[in-house]
């Protein structure tokens, strides 16, 4: 969809000043936007690309209407930086409107994203949940699924694999059996299976466009899904939930020696053993809660690693860099582990600029301005907007980066950054308070899949494809998918012995 052309929104050009002490700002700049709809029509299929496209022209911080909502969008390291660290405190709550998802989908904002008591449900889950002595239980199983998953691709050699499917099945395993003890894809599992395909529902239904959010009284028109479609959905999925939370009920609570227990045992346990300040946790908080855990942990993983491969696809002498690093490190005789992991600072390098330029959620869900007026940058914030940070532009900020829309491991080799929300040039996982709480076990699995895929197959494409011709094309949703999926042949150059296991891998 082509993007407006018009000149700045008439509003901008207005005097529209407010006053705190000498102070006088004026709305950021924006396109003109059409009546009713506003600038809903310049936002095409992939609406980060198209609110790029808008900054170049209008500035690092732009406004415009969505319909009847008012959005501010932040598009540059230095609008980021202000947005969730200068006035990180204004701008950390949710709108209060435009997202019936919310509302129906995660037990009307019982979760972490949209619960309005988010701070104490986030410091709980990262205290019990997240802390790296509770990612190291899990450590063995992560191994294990990877070791099945390997010996999945092994029996396929000489068939073309998708690769997003199969680091799917690894993300999707190690989840939920972290949250629910339970594999999501075994085929001997047809609760597994149900779970999974109401997963996919709920993902489907969440990403959509809905144009009620955006236009209420359009909301009987149904574009986009109708709330009927999405109470069905939470019907279902509620109803499995609940029988998992009848399963643990009639087990015992589990103790600081039980190793692996799950998260729902420990949300289980925290509902009727609140500590100290803590939140006790309803059972839709619960039941929010795992539906935040196995939607990001999931998500994130499988695209983020699907977009790195296909970068060293594109890239074959990264990825002869990448595996020499990595047989240097492990060997041939044995698995990549975990514990590799530390030693593998240039495939470290490789997923920093895969998060870089391809981040798993390029627009950051919508922070709330606050009720009185705001400043930032010198333009004027209208009360309670729709602040967005559109974290795919910030990391093309030519101010930012040299040769921004080249994908270069190497700037990193020598300047390592953190991905952990101080340095806004780069902010796959966000910043502030508002910042993944998970995003520690998020790059744990994807420096293992990455590494365990390179070291134990060499890649290639389907004959008569070439890699500088592959397609790099986005499909917005949940987060950002390759719009042609990267199927790939796989050669094993281990032993073996290194792919033998006696397991089903599950099914794709």
């Amino acid at each position: 969809m082509s993007f407006s052309n018009t000149s700045s929104h008439s509003t901008a050009n207005l005097s529209l000043f407010f006053n705190e002490g000498k102070t006088k700002a004026k709305l950021p700049p924006g396109p003109r936007g059409l009546p009713v709809l506003g600038s809903l029509l310049d936002l095409g299929s992939n609406p980060h690309q198209s609110f790029y496209a808008l900054s170049k022209r209008y500035g690092g911080l732009m406004y415009l209407k969505l319909g009847t909502t008012t959005a501010i969008i932040a598009s540059s390291q230095e609008a980021a930086t202000a947005i969730l660290k200068t006035f990180d405190s204004d701008f950390s709550n949710r709108p209060k409107n435009g997202a019936a998802g919310a509302d129906i989908l995660v037990y009307n904002r019982s979760d972490i994203t949209w619960s309005p008591q988010w701070p104490s449900l986030r410091k709980l889950c990262i205290f019990h949940l997240l802390t790296p002595k509770c990612l190291e239980k899990w450590q063995e199983s992560r191994e294990e699924e990877m070791a099945l998953l390997l010996a999945s691709i092994f029996r396929l050699r000489g068939t073309a694999v998708n690769v997003g499917d199969f680091i799917n099945v690894f993300s999707s395993n190690v989840i939920g059996q972290m949250t629910l003890r339970m594999r999501l894809f075994d085929e001997n599992n047809t609760e597994a299976e149900h779970f999974r395909e109401l997963m996919d529902d709920f993902l489907r239904t969440a990403a959509r466009f809905r144009i009620g959010d955006f236009i209420p009284f359009l909301e009987r028109i149904g574009l986009g899904g109708s709330l009927d479609e999405m109470k069905s959905v939470h019907k279902r999925l509620d109803e499995f939930l609940v029988r998992k939370m009848e399963e643990q009920r009639i087990r015992p609570l589990p103790t600081e020696d039980d190793g692996n227990t799950d998260f729902l045992q420990i949300l289980h346990q925290l509902k009727y053993n609140s500590v100290g300040d803590e939140q006790q946790l309803s059972e839709s908080n619960i039941k929010g809660i795992l539906l935040n855990m196995i939607s990001a942990g999931t998500d994130t993983a499988t695209r983020t690693v699907e977009w790195a491969m296909s970068e060293l696809i594109r890239h074959p002498h990264l990825m002869n860099k990448v595996r020499d690093e990595v047989d240097a490190c492990v060997g041939t005789e044995e698995r990549v582990t975990e514990s590799h992991l530390p030693q593998l600072k240039y495939l470290q390098a490789v997923v920093t600029e895969a998060l870089r330029l391809h981040p798993p959620a390029p627009l950051m869900l919508p922070h709330a301005s606050p009720e009185s007026s705001r400043e930032v940058m010198g333009h004027f914030i209208p009360p309670n907007s729709h602040v967005m940070v559109n974290v795919w532009a910030v990391a093309r900020d030519p101010n930012a980066w040299e040769k921004p829309l080249e994908f270069n491991p190497d700037r990193f080799v020598d300047n390592p950054v953190h991905l952990d929300g101080r340095d806004f040039r780069i902010i796959p996982f966000g910043a502030g308070r508002r910042m993944c709480p998970g995003y520690n076990l998020g790059l744990r699995m994807i420096h293992f899949a990455l590494a365990s895929f390179v070291h134990a197959f060499d890649w290639s494409l389907p004959s008569g494809q070439v890699p500088q011709d592959l397609d790099m094309s986005e499909k917005y949703d949940i987060s950002i998918h390759r719009k042609v999926p990267l199927n790939l042949f796989a050669t094993p150059r281990l032993p073996a012995r290194l792919y033998n296991t006696q397991q089903n891998a599950g099914h794709i």
